[in-house]
């Protein structure tokens, strides 16, 4: 396996304190408007199951003019699900298909893109299309790296266009009933968050095939490194997935799915989980802005079935390579400690000085939310707090499409979290604290971890700045 940083670390060693800040874009963007009976027409690209299931409710908004993915069996899926879909409604359509995401991009009758990629394709489809003039959804982790974040920052600025994150928790009543409360004062002083994340799988050695016929492996790798491609069928000669929950029906790979556990192109369930809940533990502690974060980041128990070496990278190259098991400690300049774990119940239990309340997708529990039937948040916080009625997240795009209006979920506040998971990863992978500038959005002190806020891309895949 080439190394993830060792370049970067030469590069960044003589240099560390040299980094600029976010600069935060508040007023509302300026692009396209779309008269009230005008359906903008939108592009998904990347055709698996949560970019089909955005583009699925995007169809209610819009009018889906080409599916493109790497794997033309994925985009075929699409048009052909699609395209039923909307003949039952009385409805003629006309999707196309492409495996090439730059000539769907390029097109000039398309006014937006949803990302339902692969992590590591996030931000460079995303930017691409943004300077294109075309407005973007796309899915969680919007970034893949700490550095990340700093360019699609300043591409949304630029541009002026419209980038929704599809962290949809913040378009759900729980969550934003969490924050209202939180923010109310009805908690007290919030002394702890606990947000817990589920175990990430491991797996026994994968080993090499060939990729389907129907996929461009040298493409769906993109700017990562040149690796074989991976696939085991689950139980095939005695070796079989190990899941966190017992499931062993799934396949394991590095490719579909199953990516999420490779650091090579994800970050495990702290960023697919933590993009959610870190997300709203920052929002219910004031700590979401660009300028906003963590400083001191502690590993205090860690689990990892594939061992790292000095530099932070896994020593292993055949098998998933996420941490199993890890809580982190994590402080902030409001004395508030957040502590992100793979143990306990899945969700966000938010502790202060007059009452704790829990909060996940299915539950919203505690005694200040029992006193709300006596006494309950005072007329419009709802509204108040989310910008307007609430809607569901796909709908908030579009509605903002129209509007031109900031997000619910804009890429200033999801960096300003994903980065704490991102920082996160790269205490549990040294196995060390690291201390964190967000303002200069450097490590302090630390040129092995200070390499880690980015990565090379592979030739010819590099963002384009």
């Amino acid at each position: 396996m080439s190394k993830f940083n060792r370049r970067r670390f030469l590069k960044s060693s003589s240099t560390l304190g040299a980094a600029a800040g976010l600069g935060f874009f508040s007023s509302a963007s300026v692009g396209r408007s779309h008269s009230p009976n005008e359906r903008p027409r939108f592009a998904l690209i990347g055709c698996g199951g949560q970019g089909t299931g955005d583009a699925r409710r995007a169809l209610a908004f819009g009018d889906m003019v080409v599916a493109c993915d790497v794997d033309s069996a994925h985009s075929a899926y699409v048009k052909d699900i699609f395209t039923k879909r909307l003949a039952r409604e009385g409805k003629t359509a006309n999707i196309e298909t492409s495996d090439d995401y730059r000539s769907v991009i390029d097109r000039n009758d398309i006014d937006a893109i949803i990302c339902g990629t692969v992590d590591h394709w996030h931000v460079k489809i995303a930017a691409e299309a943004l300077r294109s003039g075309k407005d973007v959804y796309c899915e969680k982790p919007l970034t893949l790296t700490v550095d990340e974040g700093r360019i699609i920052s300043k591409v949304v600025e630029e541009t002026g266009q419209l980038l929704q994150v599809g962290t949809q928790q913040r378009s759900d009543e729980r969550f934003l009933k969490a924050v209202a409360i939180a923010h109310s004062g009805r908690l007290g002083s919030i002394k702890k968050v606990t947000v817990g994340l589920n175990h990430n799988p491991f797996s026994k050695p994968i080993p090499i095939v060939g990729p389907p016929k129907t996929l461009n492996w040298d493409r769906w790798k993109g700017p990562t490194e040149d690796v074989p491609y991976r696939f085991l069928k689950n139980g095939k000669d005695g070796q079989q997935l190990v899941r966190n929950l017992g499931d062993g029906s799934i396949d394991a790979s590095n490719c579909h799915k199953e990516f999420r556990w490779w650091l090579q192109y994800s970050g495990g369930k702290m960023t697919d989980w933590g993009a959610h809940h870190v997300d709203i533990a920052q929002w219910i502690i004031n700590q979401c802005g660009p300028d906003e974060g963590p400083t001191d980041i502690k590993p205090v128990m860690v689990q990892a079935k594939v061992p790292f070496d000095e530099m932070g990278n896994p020593t292993l190259d055949d098998r998933y390579n996420a941490p199993h098991r890890f809580t982190v400690h994590v402080q902030f300049p409001n004395s508030v400690l957040m502590e992100i774990t793979s143990e306990g119940r899945n969700g966000i239990l938010v502790e202060g000085t007059k009452g704790r309340i829990f909060v996940n997708r299915g539950t919203i529990a505690g005694k200040p939310i029992e006193d709300l039937e006596k006494n309950p948040l005072p007329g419009g916080w709802l509204e108040e707090i989310y910008g307007g009625p609430v809607v569901e997240h796909v709908n908030n795009f579009f509605d903002c499409i129209a509007s031109r209006k900031k997000p619910a979920s804009d890429v200033w506040t999801h960096v300003a979290s994903i980065n704490t998971c991102h920082l996160s990863n790269i205490a549990i992978r040294l196995g060390r604290a690291i201390q964190w500038d967000a303002k200069s959005q450097t490590i302090k002190g630390d040129a092995i971890a200070n390499a880690m806020l980015a990565r090379d891309s592979r030739k010819g895949y590099e963002i384009e700045l």
